[in-house]
């Protein structure tokens, strides 16, 4: 029996076949090569080897066996994962993630005077209502948990400033998302759309 592996015109095995030698007819519009055996790692790889032409070699390589979204094709010339979908669809799949992006920053911490606030919904709902009763009665104090569990006691003043701290976190927020979305917008190919991050 003979071992021959399928390669893509960038060189990447993409197959392989045992067949007597006298069987070995394969389609014109592909290479094949014969080699003496397979690598001992060939069909369990994650990652896909190469068949160098000029040295007769197979090395592994860094490229995954398998597609990671939304690097869904495998391009035979480039020898990558590529991502089949239009410019448009990309912009949208971006704008996806800038969302994300955005909302994990949003709920996550802000911080006002040196303290340390979550700022969960369920946190900037607990400090909204915080907020309510310091202007209904200004004479009031508000004990705390910070970000990092310590507790802290503010005045009524001191709550309203940090309810105003929270608006300017939240707002920076969504100005930058949107600043984000503009660009995303006018990128004008995939290069200048992959540059762009939160």
């Amino acid at each position: 029996m003979n071992t021959y592996i399928r390669v893509d015109q960038s060189g990447y095995i993409m197959g392989y076949m045992q067949v007597p030698e006298y069987d070995a007819i394969f389609p014109e519009d592909e290479i094949w090569v014969e080699i003496g055996e397979l690598p001992m790692g060939l069909l369990s790889s994650e990652f896909k080897y190469r068949y160098d032409h000029d040295m007769g070699s197979i090395s592994l390589t860094d490229k995954p066996m398998l597609p990671v979204v939304p690097y869904t094709f495998w391009d035979e010339v480039l020898g990558e994962w590529t991502d089949p979908r239009e410019l448009q669809e990309k912009k949208d799949g971006k704008w996806s993630e800038i969302k994300a992006a955005r909302d994990a920053e949003e709920f996550s911490t802000f911080t006002w005077d040196s303290y340390t606030f979550q700022c969960d919904e369920v946190s900037q709902q607990r400090l909204q209502g915080a907020v309510l009763r310091a202007q209904i009665d200004p004479e009031q104090s508000v004990d705390w948990t910070l970000a990092d569990n310590t507790a802290q006691t503010f005045t009524a003043t001191e709550i309203k400033q940090v309810g105003l701290a929270l608006a300017a976190h939240v707002d920076s927020c969504h100005v930058k998302a949107r600043q984000v979305r503009a660009q995303i917008e006018a990128a004008a190919n995939e290069t200048e759309l992959n540059a762009i991050n939160w």
